[in-house]
């Protein structure tokens, strides 16, 4: 749950234009991806601190270049809110957006744990949901 938590933090949004479907979605943590009226079902296949997101219906990646929060709920096992958090600290990567067509998107999953990571027993839920800006690659048509 640690490793959903930390790549839903570093993904971000994408705006698609036509584009033909992947041969095959990278595995890793999925999660939705939510960019002005339109939302996207995202796959993060990595740890790193700007992991890239990848839209598993079409060929585009998100590349991430700014965070702007995070907020949290953990729930027991009854729905019963655990504990909850708010971050709003701000994120930016240097100079990698220029020149490039940024975009504001937001992020948002639901983790129920299965109980292997001993500070989140089975049953219990994690909430999160984010901002991120970035730009698309390929650039859409």
């Amino acid at each position: 749950m640690k490793k959903l938590i930390t790549s839903a933090i570093l993904v971000s949004g994408l705006v698609f234009g036509t584009a033909s479907v992947a041969e095959a979605d990278p595995e890793g943590d999925s999660f939705d991806l939510t960019c002005g009226a339109a939302t996207y079902q995202v796959v993060v296949a990595g740890n790193g601190g700007w992991t890239p997101a990848h839209d598993v219906n079409s060929n585009r990646m998100f590349i991430p270049t700014s965070f702007s929060g995070f907020t949290g709920q953990i729930l027991d096992e009854n729905g019963d809110l655990v504990d909850e958090f708010t971050d709003t600290t701000e994120s930016t990567k240097g100079q990698s957006a220029r020149g490039k067509t940024i975009i504001d998107c937001t992020f948002s999953f639901v983790e129920v744990s299965d109980g292997s990571d001993p500070e989140f027993p089975a049953g219990y839920t994690f909430v999160g949901s984010g901002g991120v800006s970035g730009f698309v690659t390929p650039p859409g048509r």
